[in-house]
Formats: C-alpha cells, sequence, structure tokens
C-alpha cells in the first residue's frame, strides 16, 4: 500500500506538468519546466500560423500598404511587415514579425493580432474587433507556400524569416496519459521516437512502454502496456493523405462519454469518483486518412485486436481513499477484426471558436468475433450470443451547429444518434448509457442504462441505441474583463500523435475576457433493439456561469420529485 501511495503521489506530480509541457512543444514530447509567457505565445502563434494558411485567408509576404481610398475583403495575414492601413479591412488582421500601424481613419472590422512586433492604433482609428500584440518573434519556415511553426531548440529554426532546409529528429516521449482512473492509476509513459520531413512528406516511429502506477509495476499484462506506430503523410495542405500503423496494449474506455477524459481524471482523483468503465486491447491496426478539402475528413482503420475486462485497483486519491471503488464491469472477452469508417465535416474556424460553423460526424463499425468468453446478461437485454460467425455492426451521427449572436453570444445545438444496425447483438463494452454529470446534467449517473434487470453493483451501460439532444446558449455579461486586451479567439485544433491531449482547452484558459451566462437544456434516452423502441425523451434544463471553459452548472430533470444538481466542468459541454 505504501509503494501505493508514493507511485500515486509521483503521478500526481506528472499530472501537472504533463498538460504544460504538452501545449508548450505542441507535439508528444514532455519538457519539464516552461515559462509561462512562452506557453501563452507558442498557443497564440500556433493559432496565428493556421490563420495565415487558411485558403480564405489573403496572404502576403514582406511590407503591406492599404491606402484610404482601399478596401480589403476577408481576413488579412501578413509575414515580415511591417503593415500600414489607412483604408477599410473587412475580415481580421494578423502580422507576424513585423510592426502595424492602424492610422486614424482606418477600419479593421474583425481583430488584429501582432506577433514579434509593435501594434499602433490611431486616436481615430476604428477597430471593432479586440487587438493582441506580443513582442517576441515567432519561429517559422516555409514549406509549399505554407508556414509552419518551430521551437526555438529545433534545428535550423531562426528568429527571423523562414528555413527551407528538409530536417529530421530524434526524441524521447516521458509522460502520462491524460486521465487517472480506477483501473489504471496514471499511467506513465517512457520511449522514443525518430522524425522526418521532406518537401511534401512526413514520417515518423515512435514507441513507449506505459506504466500502470495503480499495480505492482511486475510483469503482468495489467501492470505494462506498450505502443509501438508508424506515421507517414503526403501533402502539407489539402489534398492531404496519411497512413498510420500500430501496435498496442493499452486500456480503453467503453464510452468517450461521460466527461472528458481529464475531467475524468480529476473527478476520479480528487473525489473518489470514476465515470467511465474500462478493458484491455491488445493487438495491430492500420488506418489511412485522406482530407480532400479543410472542411472535410474521410478514414477508416482496419485491427485485429484481442479484449479483455480488467478488474479495478485501489489507487491512491487524497479524500474518501477508505471508500470502496464502484467495480468495473466484465466485458465480452475474445478475439475481434474490426473495420471502422467515418466521414467528418467541420465548418468552424476552430473547435471552441465564438463564430458560426458545422460539425457533422458519421461513423461505422463492423466487428467480427471469435472465441468469444460472453459474460451471460437476461434474456430482456439480450439473446445469447452465436457460438461462432459472430458479427456486429454499429453506426453513429453526431450533428452540431453552432450560431454566433450578437458580438459575444453564441447558440449551440447537437443531435447525436448511436446503435445497432444489425447483425448479431452488440458485445457488452460496445454498448451505450445515458445521464449526469455528462450529458445530461440534470439525472444521476447513468439513468438510462438498460440494466434495470442486472444486479450489479457496476451499473453497467447495456443500451444498443440512444438519442441525444443538446441546446446551448453562451453570452457574456457585457462588460471587459480584461480591458479589451484579450479576445475570446480559439485556438484550433492540435494535429499530432497524442490526441487524448487535443480536449484539453488551453485557448480557453489563456483568452477569456470575462464570465458568461450559460442557459441550456438535455433531452434523450436509451433503449434496447429487444424493446418495442425508445421511451419517450426525458428532458432536463439547466443555467450557469463559465469562465472560459471552466463552468459552475445547476440543472434540474423536469420529472416530478427529482432534485437541482449542481455540475462543475473544466471544459466546455459540447
Amino acid at each position: 500500500m505504501r509503494a501505493r501511495t508514493v507511485a500515486a503521489l509521483l503521478a500526481l506530480g506528472f499530472l501537472a506538468l504533463g498538460p504544460c509541457a504538452r501545449h508548450a512543444s505542441g507535439q508528444d514530447t514532455v519538457v519539464v519546466s516552461r515559462d509561462a509567457q512562452r506557453i501563452q505565445t507558442t498557443g497564440i502563434a500556433q493559432w496565428a500560423v493556421d490563420f495565415f494558411n487558411a485558403p480564405a485567408t489573403l496572404r502576403t509576404i514582406g511590407p503591406l500598404t492599404v491606402p484610404d481610398t482601399a478596401r480589403l475583403d476577408g481576413d488579412v495575414a501578413v509575414l515580415d511587415g511591417p503593415v500600414e492601413v489607412s483604408g477599410t479591412i473587412t475580415g481580421s488582421l494578423v502580422v507576424l514579425n513585423g510592426n502595424a500601424t492602424i492610422a486614424a481613419g482606418a477600419v479593421v472590422q474583425g481583430d488584429i493580432v501582432v506577433l514579434g512586433g509593435r501594434l499602433d492604433v490611431a486616436d481615430g482609428a476604428r477597430v471593432e474587433g479586440s487587438t493582441r500584440m506580443h513582442a517576441e518573434s515567432v519561429n517559422l519556415r516555409l514549406v509549399d507556400e505554407r508556414i509552419e511553426l518551430l521551437r526555438p531548440t529545433e534545428p535550423g529554426s531562426r528568429r527571423h524569416g523562414f528555413d527551407e532546409r528538409e530536417r529530421g529528429r530524434a526524441f524521447i516521449v516521458l509522460g502520462v496519459t491524460p486521465t487517472y482512473n480506477r483501473v489504471e492509476g496514471l499511467p506513465l509513459r517512457l520511449g522514443a521516437g525518430v522524425e522526418s520531413r521532406t518537401a511534401g512528406t512526413t514520417g515518423r516511429i515512435r514507441g513507449y512502454g506505459v506504466f500502470r502506477t495503480a499495480g505492482d509495476f511486475d510483469s503482468d499484462r495489467e501492470d505494462i502496456g506498450y505502443v509501438v506506430e508508424g506515421r507517414l503523410g503526403w501533402g502539407t495542405s489539402t489534398p492531404r493523405l496519411t497512413l498510420n500503423a500500430r501496435g498496442y496494449d493499452l486500456v480503453v474506455p467503453t464510452q468517450d462519454w461521460p466527461l472528458s477524459l481529464h475531467e475524468v481524471g480529476w473527478g476520479t482523483f480528487l473525489w473518489h469518483r470514476d465515470y467511465r468503465d474500462y478493458f484491455l486491447q491488445r493487438g495491430l491496426s492500420g488506418s489511412l486518412t485522406f482530407e480532400p478539402a479543410t472542411t472535410v475528413t474521410l478514414s477508416g482503420e482496419v485491427a485485429q485486436i484481442e479484449e479483455t475486462s480488467i478488474a479495478a485497483r485501489d489507487p491512491w486519491t487524497p479524500w474518501r481513499n477508505d471508500e470502496a471503488w464502484r467495480p468495473n464491469p466484465l466485458m465480452d472477452e475474445g478475439d475481434y477484426t474490426l473495420i471502422r469508417g467515418s466521414v467528418e465535416y467541420d465548418s468552424r474556424p476552430s473547435e471552441r471558436s465564438p463564430r458560426s460553423g458545422t460539425l457533422l460526424r458519421a461513423t461505422w463499425e463492423h466487428g467480427i468475433g471469435t472465441n468469444i468468453l460472453e459474460q451471460p446478461l437476461p434474456a430482456s437485454i439480450r439473446p445469447a450470443l452465436p457460438a461462432s460467425d459472430y458479427a456486429f455492426d454499429r453506426a453513429s451521427v453526431d450533428l452540431r451547429r453552432y450560431q454566433r449572436i450578437g458580438g459575444a453570444g453564441q447558440l449551440r445545438l447537437r443531435g447525436f444518434w448511436a446503435g445497432a444496425v444489425g447483425g448479431d447483438p452488440l458485445p457488452i463494452q460496445r454498448r451505450y448509457s445515458l445521464g449526469g454529470p455528462d450529458p445530461m446534467n440534470g439525472y444521476d449517473f447513468r439513468a438510462f442504462a438498460c440494466n434495470e434487470d442486472v444486479n450489479d453493483p457496476a451499473l453497467p451501460g447495456l443500451c444498443d441505441h440512444v438519442l441525444l439532444f443538446q441546446a446551448e446558449y453562451r453570452g457574456g455579461f457585457g462588460f471587459d474583463w480584461f480591458d479589451g486586451t484579450y479576445d475570446r479567439r480559439d485556438r484550433p485544433r492540435w494535429g499530432g500523435w497524442d490526441d487524448e491531449w487535443d480536449e484539453w482547452d488551453w485557448w480557453d484558459w489563456d483568452w477569456f475576457d470575462g464570465p458568461a451566462l450559460v442557459l441550456f437544456t438535455n433531452a434523450g434516452t436509451g433503449w434496447l433493439k429487444t424493446s418495442d423502441g425508445p421511451d419517450a425523451l426525458h428532458w432536463d434544463v439547466g443555467a450557469g456561469i463559465a469562465f472560459g471553459s471552466v463552468g459552475l452548472y445547476v440543472s434540474r430533470a423536469i420529472e416530478d420529485d427529482e432534485p437541482f444538481r449542481w455540475t462543475l466542468r473544466i471544459e466546455r459541454r459540447f
């Protein structure tokens, strides 16, 4: 027990350092310490680079002058200025490694961001958005008419201008996975990798071991895992093609809700409450991703894997440490061949932008099982699985609309459906549930899990269909918390290998201009294929106050005798 406590304390230190290091580098290598200003500058610099590379941006290299009789429509990005604006720009202006002067009478209808230079705005100028300036220059290089952000220590990086030389590098993988949970504690990662970049092509190979701090660090499969993976990409702008191959032994959640990985981790560590279930997955996979346009992504994957159950351990927590953990449910163990496909359309400027956009994500999975060790379930939930030729299909559709209202308000709408679409019954690890604290705040944990006929303290989610609708309005209180120094632009998605870190809402911590009022409602239900169909939708309503991504919400189910429920979130609801 003492060894587990020491391991948990060490893991907590990594938990505090891991997200900061990930943000600082924009890659998967971990830097133990980094100046806070450097972290903020790196985040805004990556956003500015993506802004420059966006197809709709009017971009130029070198000095730019906009006379008082000129009008530039849309967003404008300038590299190695200076920039002098006396006329009108109808979008936003980004200047990299150059000064910007906005003369009296000039109009910029969007925001102004200057990195690596000085911004001077005359008294008679009109900037309808907000402004931000960093004097520290940005390390960049030019690749196929696009720019890329370089770290100061990367070979060939320069404070000004570009480096077009081909390069490769080796790196160390040292860090943690982004969640603390009741079956692993906080997994530590240690390994190495190499990367090469040529004109239009990138290649990368890395491998690392996963050491689960909730165990005893022996050779047992439940204590030690691994990842070995390679990626080869063609194209620095769309169309872009990426080929991936992976061998791994990892703990995998049954659902990507409730809550995000980071919120699950902090909830587990601080409050002794783990809201997800897990199983072990080991095998090989290969995938292909094609991006024909900046808003469209097509992907396919084939995997040959073994899946087994894993029991809840006893990781240390500072509070409620004497309480027993909720058991981790048993899964339908065996060998599976999985064929997956997905289509995504995303017109949002960035994942958390206050502007308008649409996200549509559709997925399909076909599974073939052999040597299945079935966990018995009542016939009311599913019939017995076939002894041979076991195959199932499931699909999901997630449609979201983000609509800007006024200067700072935004209406968010979401419809989500997932379920079995043919074949044999779904295995336990591919079933669903709904309830609080996410995505339906007003209901208890797994209020709709189709497990009424199962006497299991693990409370497994056993529905084979779910339907969910969400609506949310988020708007400011009408005052500028930071006197206009910060705006509400959101960074775009981090590309790269550690996609599990992408959920961390760094941008909201770095850029927010005061509290926001949040009003929302949720409606959803779950049901079984063996039933007559879905029940009536169950509704809740709520309100909250948010500072960037951090929000405190109160909600209540629209049913008799339901209490008010409070939820503290460190990331946005959807």
